[in-house]
């Protein structure tokens, strides 16, 4: 939690708000309640029968931060012969597709508290195999994007197994991230801790306690900086090609047409982590000296409507900033669309790297980048056609399910 203190000047001293403290003591009030809860229903869990802990598993829970590929993680894994399931206790505006969401439940006070520990119980009743996010658990922590470890130790009591999934703001520390060299998403960031965990001891004891308790943690691109010792061959964003019978993502190649400005697209969920701005700027630049390109940002906008505006593009630029590429990258190459991207080290982040498609772009290259593009739009629908081969190749729900299955056979998992 973060808080802010404020300070009343009397008689040339300082004395601490009195509101603070009213909200310091309720925080307190919280914890103690919180703990209570978390070890009486620890107590129900383990006086389980031992029908529920592990022998075969039967069905998967993917729980936590309300990431947009979960539920469609858990259904890839699905593929592999198991119920799968995903739950989240609030949803981004980007979408709402999971198995459970719990979010309405939580508006209720009374029922607020009690629901995390209720949920982990008919958890443990139902499901023999866990997957999260580093940062988030089915109970609360109050240590900042840090899992309970109480929580894992529990599960791992009961013969569960445990998987983590990075997907970047629960791993990236500052100090890794600096010195994985300029730029970086630290580059523009004006308020370290809000976006990532940041701290780099917090980052390194969390790691270390989730290493100590699960069976793997699985990292890509970037995130592999911050967590030794994962597996780093899943690439686990997965894109359902199938999706409304094919529809969702049906290709929209880029307009050969130089009768119109080139359109690009970028959708920032965080715009000082993304670049954005050199974007503007190079674009700004560009019409100031007659060039002929348009620029759309899409931001805090449904999935669904976000895909709309994707597919009315010539090229979607993802970020010049962070070193990797993100989800927004594949769904645009799923729909055939050229993309820029700063990708920091291609050999080691991306999956069969000689043939991915995307457009290597740098914070200080943006501008002749897109100029360069310009001038070769006549390449741009070969550049999306191969865009969408290379998500059909490797990112389709069964490339990752593949992947999946065979990744839990080389670690001795039936599935």
């Amino acid at each position: 939690m973060v808080q802010s203190i404020q300070y009343v000047k009397i008689s040339g001293g300082f004395l601490q708000d009195h509101h603070y403290r009213i909200e310091h003591e309720l925080e307190a009030r919280k914890r103690l309640s919180h703990t209570i809860l978390f070890w009486f229903f620890s107590a129900l869990i383990r006086s389980l029968p031992p029908c529920y802990r592990n022998n075969t598993v039967r069905r998967s829970l993917w729980a936590g931060t309300p990431i947009i590929n979960m539920a469609i993680n858990s259904r890839a894994e699905g593929r592999l012969g198991i119920e799968t399931d995903s739950l989240v206790y609030e949803t981004y505006f980007i979408t709402r597709c999971f198995t459970y969401n719990m979010s309405s439940w939580r508006k209720m006070p009374v029922l607020k508290t009690f629901i995390p520990y209720m949920t982990l119980l008919w958890a443990c009743i139902k499901y023999q195999r866990f997957h999260f996010y580093c940062d988030r658990g089915i109970t609360p922590s109050f240590k900042w994007r840090q899992f309970n470890t109480a929580e894992l130790k529990l599960l791992r009591s009961l013969n569960k197994q445990v998987f983590f999934w990075t997907y970047g703001a629960d791993v990236r520390t500052m100090d890794r991230t600096k010195r994985l060299g300029e730029p970086n998403c630290c580059t523009d960031c004006q308020s370290p801790g809000d976006g990532c965990i940041c701290d780099e001891r917090l980052g390194q004891d969390n790691i270390q306690n989730i290493a100590r308790y699960s069976d793997a943690i699985f990292a890509m691109g970037d995130m592999i900086e911050y967590t030794p010792g994962s597996k780093n061959g899943l690439f686990f964003w997965p894109v359902d090609l199938e999706a409304d019978d094919g529809r969702k993502y049906q290709p929209y190649y880029p307009s050969p047409s130089v009768d119109r400005p080139l359109r690009i697209v970028h959708a920032p969920n965080h715009r000082l982590y993304k670049g954005t701005k050199y974007l503007i700027d190079a674009v700004e630049s560009i019409r100031m000296e007659g060039g002929d390109v348009e620029l759309f940002l899409v931001e805090k906008v449904p999935n669904e409507e976000a895909l709309k505006i994707y597919r009315t593009a010539d090229i979607i630029f993802d970020q010049c900033l962070i070193g990797f590429h993100g989800y927004f990258a594949l769904e645009a190459m799923a729909l055939g669309k050229p993309v820029m991207c700063f990708i920091r080290k291609p050999r080691e982040y991306m999956i069969d790297h000689e043939h991915c498609p995307i457009i290597n772009t740098h914070r200080d290259t943006v501008k002749q980048d897109i100029l360069h593009l310009i001038n070769r739009r006549n390449e741009l629908v070969e550049i999306g056609k191969r865009s969408r081969r290379y998500i059909e190749e490797h990112f389709s729900m069964t490339a990752f399910a593949l992947r999946l299955e065979k990744t839990y056979q080389d670690m001795g998992i039936k599935t």
